[in-house]
């Protein structure tokens, strides 16, 4: 099926009587998003296999062995002149053997197998850690940037009574051109921004479709609907690096995975060990008349002996390979408590700035707009002053969402470094 573009998207839903000037509106959660999630999403889906594959070796680790069983029977008897002689005067023997595993091989194996899967499941809740993370922040930019969306819409709607009014004014030479070009392009430059801004929700919704495995084929419009009460309360800059940092190395799954490989070489290092005891295989043979006697029956017994070759080469690897886990396990520890510092550091900074930013500022623009707007008709203000404050609004409008944004996006990294939700929205 031919995917439609974000901008080919935004022009059809800017086009009068388009195919997708009436799509679905849904109102969705973070909570009802991550349900979905859950149970949807193809790349956890895939990862749930993996683990139920790794589990699978588990059993298969601790099974036995087969029996070998081999069968003789001679082809020509040259006494009696028969072929494939089965009778009291020809031979037949029948032997079978088990393979017994020495040293411990088999629990050996069991527990790599053990510790493979306990890997799987720690690479299955990275996979998820880090597709929570980007669903949680894409809803999070995708309200803002509705907010964003609903002041365009509200500013156009209010400068373009404004710029029909000028122009009428125009008409009667009570103004210059240049004035009411002043406006227009002012307008224009709004008109514009909204457009990039649709781009901009398109490209969310369409990420957003995909990590919820929306497959209904409508291009619907998702309206995060947040918490925002859960987001004010929240006070990152409270939080102890001491607490954050236990809390990521107890529930990083890549950290775990890290150890786990640790284990897991250590585990095979013994393994390897253990390889260098040769197996024995014990079995039953019987021969009608292949031996010194008829109906011959005997108990075989059957080991290598271990003169040139005792594993030595796949010890080593295995103990120079080990080193290395550990190192690696290390580097990863110290990059865990340095993304714990770095988000900390960054969550706090913005909670500061989003504390000493008077939020009120923007509410108190937007009390002035009629104020503004009726004096500049009135003409006791400049147009360059109108102007001015337009763009004085929409950027405090702007930066007021985008550092919401950027707070909330910073709580989620904080749940991301640690692997636990420190922040529940």
């Amino acid at each position: 099926m031919r995917r439609i573009s974000p901008m080919m998207w935004v022009m059809c839903m800017l086009a009068p009587g388009g195919a997708f000037s009436q799509p679905d509106t849904i109102h969705i959660s973070v909570r009802q998003a991550e349900q979905q999630f859950l149970q949807r999403n193809l790349q956890l889906v895939a990862a749930r296999f993996n683990l139920d594959a790794a589990r699978a070796t588990v059993s298969q680790a601790g099974l036995w062995n087969n029996p070998n069983l081999s069968v003789e029977q001679n082809i020509h008897n040259q006494f009696t002149g028969r072929w494939f002689d089965v009778s009291a005067s020809g031979n037949s023997g029948i032997q079978i053997q088990q393979l017994l595993l020495l040293a411990g091989k088999r629990g050996k194996q069991v527990r790599l197998a053990e510790i493979d899967a306990e890997n799987a499941g720690n690479d299955f809740y990275d996979v998820m850690r880090t597709l929570k993370l980007k669903l949680r922040t894409g809803l999070y930019d995708l309200y803002f940037l509705h907010q964003s969306l609903g002041f365009y819409d509200e500013s156009i709607a209010t400068l373009s009574k404004t710029v029909a009014v000028t122009e009428g004014v125009y008409e009667r030479r009570s103004i210059l051109l240049a004035e009411l070009l002043r406006l227009k392009s002012l307008l224009f430059s709004l008109q514009n921004e909204r457009l990039g801004l649709l781009g901009k929700i398109a490209d969310m919704e369409s990420s957003l479709r995909v990590l919820l495995r929306d497959t209904s084929g409508v291009q619907s419009i998702y309206i995060p609907s947040l918490d925002t009460g859960r987001l004010e309360l929240f006070r990152p800059d409270s939080l102890q690096y001491a607490d954050v940092a236990a809390a990521a190395l107890s529930n990083r799954p890549d950290l775990r995975k890290a150890n786990g490989m640790v284990l897991r070489e250590e585990a095979n290092l013994e393994y390897q060990k253990s390889l260098a005891t040769p197996d024995l295989t014990v079995g039953g043979l019987w021969s009608r008349a292949g031996s010194y006697i008829p109906d011959y029956y005997a108990l075989t017994f059957s080991i290598d002996l271990p003169l040139f070759n005792r594993n030595q080469g796949n010890i080593e690897m295995s103990a120079r390979t080990l080193e290395a886990d550990r190192a690696l396990h290390d580097n990863e520890r110290t990059s865990v408590l340095e993304e714990v510092s770095a988000a900390l550091r960054r969550a706090s900074e913005l909670e500061q700035l989003y504390r000493s930013f008077d939020r009120k500022f923007p509410l108190q623009y937007r009390e002035l707009v009629d104020g503004m707007i009726a004096n500049y008709q009135k003409r006791n203000m400049s147009v360059i002053e109108f102007t001015d404050f337009i763009e004085s609004y929409r950027t405090s409008m702007l930066q007021m969402n985008q550092l919401g944004n950027d707070r909330a996006d910073a709580m989620e990294t904080l749940n991301y470094v640690t692997g636990t939700d420190i922040f529940q929205p």
